[in-house]
């Protein structure tokens, strides 16, 4: 294969091979090139994940920090005087004291309110009164039952503190808890509630330009965002599904919408929710696009100066080496009447000195030999016309004997007429070639002459020649050494109905005449052993006439020839094409036989 891929680079011309030569040798620079650029980037984007790691962590951190604070204050007023009171015996105190004691509970929880910027509400629940202390209210509110059984389910406050109710984000202490006593109602519930505005504000201050923060819970399904714009919730979804199947702390590459984004997480434990920071990858990677554009225009650049080199190589070497190519393929056709010039006297210079030497001396020599090989062609071509002759005289005589012997004298004239016109025709010394009407004529009178022969077994029908081609000149003896073939294999075993039709038409550039008999004993194996023998000059065939009209025609006109294929009834069809210079008017030939 590889032998293959070089041989084939090799067979390649001038240019395509400077430019590969070039390139081969810029490869490596390029190679080293794109690797320090690589490093670069590497480097670059490391650096932007340490940052968005360290910003992440040192958020998540703060965050943990203000909530487990207020969760602490929050336990610390599990042990409040004024709410146990309240709740296991206001129906001993006075209305005066409920009021104090609600008051001076509603001013510790302003204060545990305002203790961290996270807590939006303090609340306390008291059952037995049927009253809720608010740290936002002025005065003191109804009981809630349902957000007050919502808010007494049990949580575990130190790895997932959170409950949600109606899209609200609830810290919560039932007393006692449910877990503990799960037969006994609580007496009391405090809970604080997370500010989502707040978080959001804080996650806001985080953000990249362009960027998104997410927090987002993991047991309760809350989602709080800061960015830019609005977030969508199917692109948290994306960003925590691949969260799942990677590292945290590193830096993950999500498709969304078209966009590419870079998001990195960090999940607390603590508060059983995941910081997600991600920002679009266009706006991480400005920096590095301004490196690999620059590394594109290197490259870009190396490439046209490769090109440009060699094409200048390529006017300077190639051209002159093309115009000697041209030249060569013109000697290759026959045109020695040619000479190159080349202004120059460098070492092309010397080769077209050389070479307009050299086709003046094959000039000459090929003369030489062209009147050599016309004249063993001339001597070729009458040996083959007179091997001709004796195909048609072993049978004549004995016709003519046969009819001598029953007093048939009419067909004796009408046969030794014909005869004597076929043998005028094939031994009279005129010109080589005769018109196409002769030929037919003389075709005609030997197939008038094996209409006695064969009876009715044997019909001839030729078509009319056109005519456009009755004058047109065609070499003596072609037609006729056919139609013998076809009587003398194709037709001899034919006891009835033998047939042989004799057609003509016109192609760009030739004419062809076909002739085609019914003789049943052809197939395909047969002709393509018939067609072999026409091919193979040394090889003896008993089909002489087939081959001697094939070479006739080959030696004179360089082309054309006899072409076999399958006729009707498995006969055998010959297609003869005579050449035919185009544009030019067929000369008449005078037939002086």
């Amino acid at each position: 294969m590889l032998l293959n891929i070089l041989k084939r680079i090799a067979s390649l011309s001038i240019l395509p091979k400077l430019v590969l030569t070039f390139l081969v040798t810029l490869t490596p620079l390029y190679i080293i090139s794109w690797k320090m650029n690589e490093t670069g980037s590497s480097h670059v984007q490391k650096e932007i994940t340490d940052s968005l790691v360290s910003r992440t962590s040192l958020y998540m951190n703060m965050l943990e920090f203000d909530i487990d604070s207020a969760i602490r204050q929050l336990q610390e007023y599990v042990n409040d005087d004024d709410l146990l009171k309240l709740s296991s015996s206001s129906e001993v105190m006075s209305e005066i004291e409920k009021m104090q004691a609600q008051l001076r509970l509603k001013s510790r929880l302003d204060a545990l309110q305002k203790s961290s910027k996270f807590v939006n509400n303090a609340i306390a629940f008291i059952p037995a009164m049927n009253r809720t202390v608010s740290a936002n209210a002025n005065v003191i509110g109804n009981f809630d039952e349902a957000q007050f059984v919502a808010l007494s389910k049990s949580t575990n406050r130190f790895e997932s503190p959170f409950l949600l109710w109606k899209d609200r984000l609830f810290i919560s202490i039932p007393y006692p808890d449910p877990a503990i006593s799960s037969r006994r109602s609580p007496v009391f519930l405090l809970a604080i509630e997370i500010s989502r505005p707040e978080l959001s504000k804080v996650l806001q201050e985080f953000t990249n330009e362009g960027g998104h923060t997410a927090l987002v819970g993991n047991k309760q399904p809350f989602l709080i965002t800061g960015g830019s714009d609005a977030v969508d919730e199917e692109l948290i979804h994306d960003f925590q599904h691949e969260e799942a199947t990677s590292e945290e702390g590193k830096l993950q590459s999500v498709e969304w919408k078209d966009q590419s984004y870079l998001v990195v997480s960090n999940h607390s434990s603590r508060l059983d929710m995941t910081l997600l920071m991600y920002v679009p990858a266009n706006k991480v990677n400005a920096s590095l696009q301004v490196y690999r554009f620059w590394f594109y225009v290197l490259s870009a650049m190396s490439v046209f100066l490769v090109l440009l080199f060699s094409y200048s190589i390529y006017l300077i070497i190639h051209q002159p080496l093309k115009r000697l190519v041209r030249s060569f393929r013109r000697i290759e056709q026959g045109q020695f009447n040619l000479e190159v010039h080349y202004p120059l006297q460098d070492e092309f210079g010397y080769l077209y000195g050389q070479f307009n030497g050299m086709v003046k001396q094959l000039d000459v020599l090929v003369h030489e030999v062209y009147e050599q090989q016309y004249l063993a062609r001339l001597a070729e071509l009458r040996h083959l016309q007179s091997q001709i002759n004796p195909h048609f005289l072993y049978n004549s005589y004995f016709i003519l004997y046969r009819m001598a012997q029953q007093r048939d004298h009419d067909n004796v004239i009408y046969f030794t007429k014909h005869l004597g016109e076929y043998f005028q025709y094939i031994t009279r010394d005129g010109s080589d070639e005769v018109p196409l009407a002769s030929e037919i004529h003389h075709a005609r009178t030997y197939a008038e002459i094996q209409s006695i022969r064969f009876s009715e077994r044997i019909m001839v029908e030729f078509e009319e020649v056109p005519e456009e081609l009755r004058a047109f000149p065609v070499p003596r003896l072609i037609v006729q050494p056919i139609i013998e073939n076809a009587y003398n294999h194709g037709l001899e075993h034919k006891r009835r109905n033998g047939l042989i039709t004799v057609e003509f038409s016109t192609k760009p550039g030739a004419i062809e005449i076909s002739i085609t008999d019914n003789g049943e004993n052809m197939d395909e194996e047969k002709l393509r052993e018939l067609q072999l023998s026409l091919l193979d000059k040394a090889q003896p065939t008993e089909h002489t006439g087939l081959l001697n009209v094939h070479r006739r025609i080959i030696i004179k006109y360089g082309g054309g020839g006899l072409t076999l294929s399958l006729g009707e009834e498995r006969g055998l069809k010959v297609t003869m094409t005579i050449p035919r210079e185009e544009g030019t008017k067929d000369e008449p030939l005078i037939d002086c036989g």
